[in-house]
């Protein structure tokens, strides 16, 4: 078992899931946690080698680049509506990483049965 995957996909789902949370119930302490979770599962995609990997890499930075300017939304310009938006393109953004972190794993156990 490889264990940096099964954290990488943990901080993944994590960060997929608590943006969902915030979205269904816009509470401030919801949008930082989903920040963390995404920003600690962007920094456990860094040394990806394989072009997937960059993909997720690429989604999770754009899931980032959503949610940090939620929380400045949220908490500096009290603006719940423009935070939830911004939560909105960084569910897209998990979704799409999710994607492709499973067509990753595919194309692992693909190459496993063709080399055995």
């Amino acid at each position: 078992m490889e264990w940096r995957t099964v954290w990488t996909t943990f901080f993944l789902m994590m960060a997929l899931t608590t943006t969902v949370s915030f979205l269904s119930h816009p509470h401030g302490y919801e949008l930082i946690f989903a920040v963390s979770m995404n920003i600690i599962a962007t920094t456990l995609k860094i040394g990806a080698r394989r072009t997937t990997g960059a993909m997720t890499m690429a989604a999770s930075m754009a899931a980032d680049f959503h949610l940090v300017p939620a929380l400045w939304a949220f908490y500096y310009f009290n603006n719940p509506e423009l935070a939830t938006g911004l939560a909105w393109g960084a569910f897209v953004a998990n979704i799409v990483s999710v994607i492709l972190l499973i067509v990753d794993a595919v194309l692992r156990q693909m190459e496993i049965d063709i080399l055995s």
